[in-house]
């Protein structure tokens, strides 16, 4: 069995990208199209995550990649000091431990540094929920379903 002390926090970078192919099929067989996309758009050089502020994290329990989560620039607004929550898997069999929440509030404190404002898009309503316990609020834009405003936040606490 896995403890907590062998959970780590890692930064998804060409050494180590061959791991996320671990999450694609679980999620795929869940009906979840994004782990893939993600490993199609780094392949094509599409999203790397490597943009200033931008970042691709994995949560490592022992040699086993147990999920990721991810940070834009948001490709769907013109202004600079948005970014975007990308692509948050976390395998089913870690879910509801705080697994999720820790990349989150990384991500978070990372956006933090570099945008003033963050985005994302989820249909899920538990995923929502999950968001929505975080701080974002409810949001009908295109291309958004939820916000978080980042200017005057304290750090989070991981």
């Amino acid at each position: 069995m896995i403890s907590d002390a062998d959970i780590k926090l890692i930064k998804i970078e060409e050494s180590n990208f061959l791991l996320i192919g671990q999450l694609a099929e679980e999620a795929a067989s869940e009906g979840y199209a994004f782990v893939q996309r993600t490993i199609d758009e780094w392949e094509t050089g599409v999203n790397r995550f490597s943009d200033d502020g931008e970042a691709l994290l994995g949560l490592m329990a022992g040699t086993k990649l147990i999920g990721i989560g991810g940070l834009n620039r948001d490709t769907y607004t013109e202004q600079p000091n948005i970014g975007r929550v990308r692509h948050l898997y976390i395998r089913s069999a870690y879910r509801r431990k705080g697994y999720a929440t820790i990349l989150m509030k990384t991500i978070i404190n990372q956006a933090g540094q570099h945008f003033a404002m963050l985005r994302l898009f989820t249909d899920n309503p538990e995923a929502a929920v999950f968001y929505e316990t975080l701080g974002f609020d409810k949001a009908d834009l295109p291309k958004a379903s939820h916000t978080l405003f980042l200017t005057n936040l304290q750090k989070l606490v991981c």
